[in-house]
């Protein structure tokens, strides 16, 4: 973790998220995760985007700031403390199940869920690696667009 690296704010929802890939290698486990996993959060700093699976968004009482409409985590960065900015990031180090820097993203496209088919996020790395985020609340969607145009708006493409 940098000195500078900030929080910039994030989700978990247990439901109308799941983790599917292609390609990638969790931190976690072998490559392939099998049948998509349920229950996701993304979360970003100025420098990396993390993304958190199941059950894995337990962070300390004293940074939970409840994001409407949400039964999870979610943090207001403008009130965090350094102390507390730090803290959060080291959580999100420990809880992620994949990390990627700014720099190794090429490209993040988001789908809107529909009536008849759910939307994703997909991260693609520089070297073309994707991951695959399937999301199927309309809540979720505009909370990703937020999340990732601020994280890197030049890689954002809009579906």
């Amino acid at each position: 973790m940098s000195e500078d690296e900030t929080y910039l704010g994030g989700f978990y929802m247990p439901f109308g998220v799941s983790i599917g890939h292609i390609g990638l290698k969790s931190l976690l486990g072998p490559p392939g995760l099998g049948p998509p996993v349920l229950g996701a959060g993304v979360y970003a700093t100025n420098g990396r985007l993390f993304i958190v699976g199941p059950g894995k968004a337990s962070f300390p009482s004293t940074l939970n700031k409840i994001a409407p409409g949400c039964n999870k985590s979610d943090f207001v960065p403008s009130t965090l403390t350094m102390d507390q900015n730090n803290a959060l990031i080291g959580t999100l180090i420990e809880n992620r199940m994949f990390e990627f820097s700014r720099d190794q993203i090429s490209q993040i496209e988001l789908k809107r869920p529909g009536l008849l088919g759910g939307g994703w996020l997909k991260i693609t790395s520089a070297d073309g690696q994707a991951l695959e985020i399937r999301i199927t609340a309309k809540m979720v969607y505009e909370w990703a667009v937020r999340l990732v145009q601020a994280f890197k708006p030049e890689a954002v493409t809009l579906d």
